[in-house]
C-alpha cells in the first residue's frame, strides 16, 4: 500500500481535514443517540427479559414529576438539530440569533401542529377533557402536522429575517430528518409505533434482542402467540438517517440548488413513510376516501408537493444557487487557508 509523504494528504485524511466539522455534527448526533437508547434500556435489561415486561417509559421521577424517555428523546432531536442549524448559519453568514428567535417560535408551534393533528385525525374519537388534548407526554405527535406548521412558520419567519427562503427550509429539511430520527426511539420506548405480529425468520435472526424484546408489547400488553410486532419504528429511523446522509454529503457538492434538500426530503419522507412504513402500521389515524390520512397525506402532500416544489422552483427562478456556494462564510477552516483566503479577497 502506498503511503502518503508530509507534502501530501492520503485521501482519506483529506476528507477529514476538509469536512471535520460535518462529520463531527454526523457522528456526533449518532452517538449522542446510541447513549441515550443505552441509558434508557441498559439499567433495566435484565429485569425486563426475566419477568417479561416492557421497557419502563419513566426515565426520572423528580417532586411527583415524570419525565418520560418519549420527551427526552424529542427534545434530543431538537437540540442537535438546533446543534446542527447554528453552525449552518454560521456558513451562511446569517445572524445565530435569528436561529434562536426561531426555535423559540416555531419549535413550540411545531409540537402544537403535531398534537393537534394527532387528535383531530385520532380515531379514537373526540378527547375527554382538555389534558388529554395536551397530553403530549403520554405520545400521540404526528410529524405530519408538525411539518406543515413548521414549513408555514419558516416561511413567514424568512420574511420578516430577510433570510433566503429556500436555504433556511433546507436547513429546516436536515433538522426535521434529525428529529424524526431521534424520536421514533421514543416510541419505541413507549411500546407503540410498530406493525403486525410477524415470525419472520430473518427478521428475528438480524434484530437485536433488546429490540426483539420490546416488539412483544403492544404499549404494556404482551402478546402471548410468540411473535413480535413489525418495529416500524426502526424501519422509518433507518429510512430517514438514509436519507439525512445522503443530503449531509450532496449538501456540499455541485450537485443541489438551493431549496432542493427540502423538495427532496419531502419527497423521501412522503415515500418512506406512505409506502414502506405507514400501510405496516397498526395505529392508523382515521381514513380520508377510505384511506388512512397519514398515508394519503404522505403521498399527496409530501410526495407530490415536493415534485411540484422542485419542478416549479426550476420553472420561476431561473438565477437558483447551489447550496454550496451560499456558504461564504465559513469560519471553521484552519489559520493558513484563511490567511490565503483573506490575502485573495
Amino acid at each position: 500500500m502506498k503511503k502518503c509523504n508530509n507534502d501530501e494528504l492520503c485521501p482519506l485524511k483529506r476528507v477529514v481535514k476538509n469536512n471535520w466539522l460535518d462529520l463531527s455534527i454526523y457522528f456526533g448526533f449518532l452517538l449522542v443517540l446510541i447513549i441515550l437508547i443505552m441509558l434508557a434500556v441498559m439499567p433495566n435489561y435484565s429485569e425486563s427479559v426475566t419477568n417479561m415486561t416492557p421497557y419502563s417509559p419513566i426515565a426520572v421521577k423528580l417532586f411527583g414529576l415524570e419525565i418520560r424517555w418519549y420527551a427526552i428523546f424529542i427534545l434530543s432531536g431538537l437540540v442537535m438539530a438546533a446543534v446542527m442549524a447554528y453552525f449552518e448559519f454560521k456558513r451562511l453568514g446569517w445572524d445565530v440569533n435569528a436561529l434562536f428567535d426561531g426555535l423559540l417560535i416555531i419549535a413550540p408551534l411545531a409540537i402544537i401542529g403535531a398534537r393537534l393533528y394527532y387528535v383531530i385525525f385520532d380515531p379514537a374519537g373526540k378527547p375527554d377533557s382538555f389534558i388529554d388534548v395536551i397530553a403530549i407526554w403520554e405520545g400521540g405527535l404526528a410529524i405530519h402536522g408538525s411539518i406543515i406548521v413548521a414549513t408555514i412558520g419558516v416561511i413567514i419567519f424568512s420574511r420578516k429575517k430577510k433570510l433566503n427562503v429556500l436555504a433556511l427550509a433546507d436547513v429546516l429539511a436536515l433538522g426535521l430528518l434529525m428529529g424524526q430520527i431521534a424520536g421514533r426511539w421514543g416510541n419505541f420506548m413507549n411500546a407503540e409505533a410498530h406493525g403486525g405480529e410477524t415470525s419472520n425468520a430473518f427478521l428475528l435472526s438480524i434484530l437485536p434482542r433488546f429490540i426483539e424484546h420490546q416488539m412483544q408489547f403492544d404499549g404494556h400488553r404482551l402478546i402471548t402467540t410468540g411473535a413480535i410486532y413489525q418495529p416500524t419504528f426502526l424501519y422509518e429511523s433507518l429510512w430517514n438517517l438514509l436519507g439525512l446522509t445522503v443530503l449531509f454529503v450532496l449538501r456540499r457538492k455541485k450537485v443541489l440548488m438551493a431549496g432542493d434538500m427540502i423538495g427532496i426530503y419531502l419527497i423521501w419522507y412522503g415515500l418512506g413513510r406512505g409506502v414502506l412504513v405507514e400501510p405496516l402500521r397498526t395505529d392508523q389515524l382515521k381514513p380520508i376516501f377510505g384511506v388512512p390520512v397519514n398515508i394519503l397525506l404522505s403521498l399527496l402532500l409530501f410526495v407530490g408537493g415536493g415534485v411540484l416544489f422542485l419542478i416549479l422552483k426550476r420553472v420561476y427562478i431561473k438565477d437558483d444557487s447551489y447550496y454550496c456556494d451560499l456558504a461564504t462564510h465559513d469560519v471553521f477552516v484552519d489559520k493558513e487557508e484563511r490567511k490565503t483566503v483573506d490575502n485573495v479577497n
